[in-house]
């Protein structure tokens, strides 16, 4: 300790004690920094356009392949059709009951094609319809990257800040309690700082009461925290008093 009087001692501590309490502050405000950015609901935002988008496009993609595989069966049933009525024109088939047939044929084949392509056309305005859907979603999955991004930058760089300052905070404590050295007391002060919250200095509040635990003194006692010399510690919680 050099010559550093009992007092000086105490006072020291009492400064280690105000920079532990700060480094707790401080650290406490890092575990609060994704919930004052919002992080966690700018994820599930993402999250929950992501989700909507992938489910759209794949909805969107299942309908492309049903009018995909109905242009076909339409493009085969018009070759039908094409053959029918070539065969109706071609004057090599005589019989009327077989032409009657053919004739039919042609007409159920007609009407059903006219089913299928109400039902393309159908489809094509339900793709239209979902490519819309998709695009918005798709907008909607940007602006809440964006805002990710954002509550992201903006966190990295408050927490960068708030961890410069614990640093700067650390080096100020640790420069006093060298100036303390490796003794007993500086022990003394670890252990209270664990076992009573982070406070383990604390000053004698209105000249009368422990300013951690708040028992009042007896006159006794304050008399002899006020005029002796030393480290003084409460005689209830064990914490270090300062003048």
């Amino acid at each position: 300790m050099g010559e550093m009087t009992p007092s000086m001692v105490a006072e020291t501590l009492y400064k280690i004690q105000q920079l532990d309490t700060e480094i707790a502050s401080t650290k406490a405000q890092i575990e609060k920094l994704p919930e004052k950015h919002h992080l966690k609901e700018a994820g599930e935002e993402r999250k929950s356009a992501e989700s909507a988008v992938s489910l759209l496009e794949r909805e969107l993609g299942e309908l492309r392949l049903k009018q995909h595989k109905l242009d076909g069966e339409l493009e085969i049933l018009s070759g039908k059709i094409a053959k029918e009525e070539e065969k109706l024109l071609s004057g090599k088939i005589t019989n009327p009951k077989e032409l009657s047939a053919i004739q039919d044929e042609i007409i159920f084949l007609r009407k059903k094609r006219d089913e299928m392509e109400t039902e393309d056309l159908i489809m094509l305005d339900e793709i239209d319809a979902l490519r819309d859907k998709v695009k918005k979603e798709k907008e909607k999955l940007v602006a809440a990257e964006e805002s990710e991004r954002l509550a992201k930058e903006n966190y990295q760089k408050e927490l960068a800040e708030l961890q410069d300052k614990i640093a700067e905070l650390e080096r100020e404590r640790d420069e006093l309690k060298e100036q303390l050295g490796d003794t007993e007391l500086v022990k003394t002060y670890e252990k209270l700082l664990e076992e009573k919250g982070g406070l383990a200095v604390v000053k004698m509040e209105g000249g009368r009461n422990c300013g951690g635990c708040r028992i009042e003194f007896t006159r006794t006692q304050i008399d002899r925290f006020q005029h002796e010399e030393g480290i003084f510690r409460c005689e209830y919680c064990r914490r270090i008093l300062v003048k």
